[in-house]
């Protein structure tokens, strides 16, 4: 029997504007991004992009990433997709090539604009017809048109993810946080210390920060640890709840357990538990808010 299309490792939202109350997150699930309308602040793996409409974005799910929208409206299609589930369907020779792109690569942001956005937009139009269709031909049809896309942008992707954009001033204090922050999240931080490190008032750091990514400098610490350690979850099943809450930065294990859970809805160990049993993940990526 078919199984509708929500029940299954793929899912497609089209042309939606709904803003939820996401924070930096990660995924196992492969995900294609397209912006359509609005203004956005994009942070992907400690890198800031702002968007302008006919971006699309391609990320392995695995990096560190986050929206920032300005007010309605705010309109994006979005897909996540499990690989493996792909590779199972689909011919594997067909599917590697398809998606080596986001497998081998990392992420990518690409501006399209003329014939080739208005070429991605009609195709995008037509998956989420097929999309819709209760039907097992309707939703092979949507796979197959899912490998047609990612054929047709593949030449347009740069040979890194980053943004060729020049970036103003604010933005590039942004980064240097960003940059900053990636590579010390894991030890004690404070305002002061940022300001000392980043030769800028700590005021100012915190208010041009929370403009940009939407949340405090300390808020993003707490999510930078915590999705950290779930990955390492992810990757290594044998590894231990105390040495991943070393790792990333706390100091008492009581207190990591308690924020993993208020984060994600379940304790370190029944996330790991979960990860290697192949139970979906997917919702395991929803923020709440919490204290460092």
């Amino acid at each position: 029997m078919f199984a509708p299309p929500m029940m299954l490792p793929v899912r497609f939202a089209y042309r939606f504007d709904t803003q939820w109350g996401m924070n930096f997150h990660t995924h196992r699930e492969y995900e294609v991004y397209y912006f359509h309308q609005g203004r956005c602040t994009y942070i992907i793996g400690g890198h800031i992009h702002v968007l302008s409409p006919g971006d699309l974005i391609l990320m392995d799910g695995m990096t560190l990433h986050s929206a920032n929208p300005s007010p309605y409206p705010y309109l994006r299609t979005n897909m996540h997709f499990d690989p493996a589930y792909l590779r199972g369907v689909l011919n594997d020779s067909i599917f590697t090539s398809a998606f080596e792109t986001i497998g081998q690569l990392g992420n990518h942001i690409i501006h399209l604009e003329g014939e080739s956005r208005t070429e991605v937009e009609q195709h995008l139009q037509k998956m989420n017809e097929l999309y819709q269709q209760n039907d097992a031909v309707a939703f092979r049809r949507f796979l197959l048109a899912l490998l047609d896309l990612l054929y047709y942008i593949q030449p347009f992707c740069p040979a890194s993810g980053r943004s060729t954009r020049k970036m103003t001033e604010k933005e590039l204090h942004v980064q240097r946080m960003l940059n900053y922050l990636e590579a010390h999240y894991s030890e004690d931080l404070h305002m002061e210390l940022l300001e000392s490190e980043l030769y800028l008032n700590k005021t100012y750091l915190a208010k041009i920060f929370k403009e940009f990514t939407g949340m405090t400098i300390f808020i993003y610490i707490k999510n930078r640890r915590l999705n950290q350690a779930k990955i390492m979850f992810m990757m290594d099943k044998s590894v231990s709840v105390s040495d991943v809450c070393y790792q990333v930065g706390y100091k008492h294990l009581s207190h990591f357990s308690r924020l993993f859970k208020q984060e994600f809805g379940c304790t370190p160990e029944q996330f790991q538990r979960m990860a290697h049993h192949d139970i979906p993940l997917m919702s395991a990526t929803r923020s709440r808010s919490a204290k460092i």
